[in-house]
């Protein structure tokens, strides 16, 4: 029961992440040197310990989302390089996704994180969570939403929790399980980097968050973007 709860999660946070541009992301012109400036950002398997495992990119979603007071519109700008990795733990408890884009001018990268860093993206976030977990048969109750305190490691920054309870019956039996979705952003000239951790209880720990984006950030300044 606890396994099938951590996959439902998990499978759900494929589609806000991906869909909230949709139709209004930017025009993509992808080159060599910035496609791989942007693998260079994103998280290595070596980065973890032992147990955890880079798991399959996730599909594309097409439909379009939006939430009251959060639909930016990106596309008048340019993405030149794009990049992600997911790592899951042995059981599926915690998995974290690492995000990279490269916009063309660092006008462009600032206009971008302008129009979708906002306290908004959190509620939003978990609405759709909450819709896509209860389509697959689950309940969901949003216990907090919004940003926390975090140390900014790049010349931009910020960092949002959600904390939900996820309950599901099967065979007359029902589980009620915290999760806790944190995403920490990071920018650094033409770069925006992003990790999406989700876990049990209060998710990935603190101290393993600041490791990841302390290491995310070092990646985006040795980008020299």
């Amino acid at each position: 029961m606890i396994r099938r709860l951590v996959l439902m999660v998990v499978v759900a946070l494929a589609v806000p992440t991906i869909a909230l541009a949709d139709h209004t992301e930017p025009k993509k012109q992808i080159n060599a040197a910035d496609q791989r400036r942007a693998a260079s950002i994103v998280l290595k398997r070596s980065d973890f310990g032992a147990g955890w495992s880079k798991s399959p990119k996730k599909a594309d979603v097409n439909e379009h989302f939006n939430c009251p007071g959060y639909n930016p519109n990106e596309s008048d700008l340019v993405l030149t390089g794009e990049a992600e990795a997911d790592y899951d733990s042995a059981d599926g408890d915690p998995s974290i996704s690492s995000y990279a884009n490269v916009y063309k001018t660092r006008r462009e990268a600032t206009a971008s994180w302008a129009r979708s860093a906002k306290p908004a993206l959190a509620p939003c976030l978990a609405t759709l969570l909450k819709r896509e977990i209860e389509q697959n048969g689950g309940k969901v109750v949003i216990a907090k939403q919004g940003t926390f305190p975090f140390p900014r490691y790049a010349p931009r920054g910020v960092a949002y929790r959600v904390v939900m309870k996820v309950t599901v019956s099967s065979s007359g039996t029902t589980t009620t399980v915290p999760f806790t979705l944190h995403v920490i952003a990071l920018g650094n000239g033409r770069g925006d980097s992003v990790l999406m951790a989700v876990g049990l209880r209060d998710g990935v720990p603190d101290a393993a968050l600041r490791r990841y984006a302390k290491l995310t950030a070092s990646r985006l300044a040795a980008a020299k973007l």
